[in-house]
């Protein structure tokens, strides 16, 4: 579809008048906060509707998914706002009329709404007792801390000897807990298991976790998946970095009043190149023995001479420095605190450990679906995963799933589907 041309008295500025219009492929809109995304989609929604006869889309056709419940009461009242603005200028119309009245049942809501619609629905197509009941947070979390407590209990008494020995779970509590408490089990467990939840198949993924820590202990870091994976973490970071200083460095070369402090700024900044260098183009344990270099000296203040201007640029330069200095500490914290090869060892070491981690966290994980079921209970997360299973064909073995009949027919539905903040499964979708 050719996208309008913008008229000169419009509000959007030329990158949102194409997220409005442009179709025919996925679109995604990347913008902070506050900068008029959810506008924007609202605003797509209602010219969807208001399209030429051969363009149009019924309300009911569009599937939208916002992150509140807040969001999905405005994007009615704004699209309701804009079809009676239009039927006013033409009562005859029919279409518009129709779809006002539409608007009520269109499938505008939160992520779980939806889901729990689907739940609602079609509970009869796989093993889901039809009246569930949705529990409260509050509710949720006490039962999830009774389930944890039970289950940590069996495991101390020996109960679950058939999937870890007794030395094995010791050996687990003795690495994480402290003499006083295990309370540090407690909350990594139920870390694992709220992180496991995000993944479409959490035994699955929890399963998995322990082969990445098949590692020759003599291995270089370098070789490791798991530090490919990092690695370009890392990068990034140390590239931020560098560019703030730069720019602070940038300033105190034009700034006379701040160029006492250039020496300062120019050795913290080749020095954080060099680290750079060492860890796109030769190895982790090259940037490890350079970075230890990287120090932050004493900044040399401002003078009562300086004018009001010298003290905004000085602000200026030295809340990159600031930012810098703060974001390479959490580095050298996280990824450089010891030799690369002690980390390497360390993680051989550790997947037995984790083995034992992964099943507790498997026994936790069926115990609270059993209590659930108990009482006719669906958490948050719950209504994703049986929403998931219901849109997935059960006998389907390719990667990703085929869709279920079920799924098949919302395709058929809904003729664009549009989601507002979307980001990393964890938090928002």
């Amino acid at each position: 579809m050719t996208i309008p041309a913008k008229p000169s008295d419009v509000q959007w500025t030329d990158v949102q008048w194409k997220a409005i219009y442009a179709s025919g492929h996925d679109i995604l809109v990347s913008a902070a906060a506050g900068s008029g995304k959810t506008a924007v989609l609202i605003e797509r929604l209602i010219q969807k509707i208001l399209a030429p006869e051969d363009k149009r889309i019924d309300v009911d056709e569009l599937l939208v998914v916002t992150f509140t419940n807040a969001s999905a009461a405005e994007m009615r009242n704004r699209m309701a706002e804009a079809l009676e603005k239009e039927l006013a200028q033409n009562p005859s119309n029919h279409f518009l009329r129709r779809q006002l009245s539409l608007l009520n049942k269109a499938q505008i809501s939160t992520l779980h709404s939806f889901c729990l619609s689907i739940c609602r629905e079609y509970a009869y197509t796989i093993d889901l007792d039809p009246g569930f009941r949705l529990a409260s947070t509050e509710e949720a979390s006490l039962l999830q801390d009774d389930v944890l407590m039970d289950v940590l209990e069996k495991a101390y008494r020996g109960d679950m000897e058939t999937l870890f020995t007794k030395e094995e779970l010791y050996t687990l509590v003795d690495s994480f807990a402290s003499d006083r408490s295990d309370q540090a089990i407690e909350l990594l467990l139920q870390e694992m298991y709220k992180v496991s939840r995000v993944q479409p198949n959490p035994y699955e993924w929890l399963r998995a976790l322990p082969e990445k820590y098949d590692i020759d202990p003599e291995s270089p870091i370098d070789e490791l998946g798991i530090a490919k994976e990092v690695r370009p973490f890392i990068i990034g970071s140390l590239k931020e970095i560098a560019t703030r200083l730069e720019k602070g460095l940038q300033i105190m070369t034009v700034t006379p009043a701040l160029e006492k402090n250039k020496p300062l700024f120019e050795a913290e900044y080749t020095g954080v190149k060099h680290v750079l260098e060492a860890m796109e183009e030769g190895s982790w344990e090259q940037a490890y023995e350079l970075i230890p270099a990287v120090e932050f000296g004493r900044i040399k203040p401002l003078t009562k001479k300086d004018t009001e201007e010298d003290k905004q640029t000085y602000a200026v330069a030295k809340n990159h420095r600031d930012t810098a200095k703060e974001m390479l500490t959490d580095l050298k914290e996280t990824f450089f605190a010891r030799h690369p090869k002690l980390y390497v060892q360390e993680m051989a070491a550790t997947k037995p450990i984790l083995e034992t981690l992964v099943k507790l966290t498997i026994e936790y994980s069926e115990a609270f679906k059993k209590a659930k079921q108990e009482r006719g209970l669906l958490d948050f997360s719950d209504l994703e995963h049986y929403a998931l299973e219901i849109l997935t064909d059960e006998e389907s073995t390719s990667n990703p799933p085929q869709p279920s009949d079920v799924a098949l027919n919302f395709q058929k539905r809904f003729k664009e589907v549009l989601v507002d903040e979307y980001q990393d499964g964890a938090t928002r979708c």
